[in-house]
């Protein structure tokens, strides 16, 4: 009877460290949306986390946190976009200044994304004079060679 109130107090604590685990995981994996560096810092191996992934209940937890994980990086492109990034100057080797660069890139990217109707590539054919694109039936043989 101790043998089986051991075996459950373990049970217990491996639950419990596991829980720790994934809690740990999901916070860091929130803030970076990284799989290996969130597993690092929960002292897990990556391939863990696929396993932990079969539970409903924590995949249901690891989606919302890739979802805020996404919030974080728009937040960054944002800042780089915005505010800038100051990269050094160099002249003959030695670093003589700063100079802020901003990413266009990174803003086209947050507008297609956040107004897609308004700022997606768009693409329109037309036939003769404006009118539908004719498409002409083309018979195929195939022939033995």
């Amino acid at each position: 009877m101790v043998k089986s109130t051991k075996s459950t107090s373990e049970k217990n604590k491996q639950q419990i460290r596991t829980e720790n685990n994934q809690n740990t995981f999901l916070s860091y994996f929130a803030q970076s949306g990284h799989v290996g560096r969130s597993a690092e810092a929960a002292g897990i191996e990556r391939t863990t986390v696929y396993l932990w992934r079969r539970n409903p209940e924590f995949e249901k937890r690891f989606l919302a946190a890739e979802k805020e994980s996404v919030g974080v990086l728009e937040d960054e492109m944002h800042r780089r976009g915005v505010q800038g990034v100051d990269k050094p100057v160099f002249y003959k080797g030695e670093p003589c200044g700063v100079v802020r660069e901003y990413s266009d890139t990174l803003l086209i990217v947050l507008a297609k994304a956040r107004a897609p109707e308004k700022y997606r590539e768009r693409h329109e054919l037309t036939g003769a004079d404006g009118g539908p694109v004719l498409i002409k039936e083309v018979e195929v043989r195939l022939t033995n060679t």
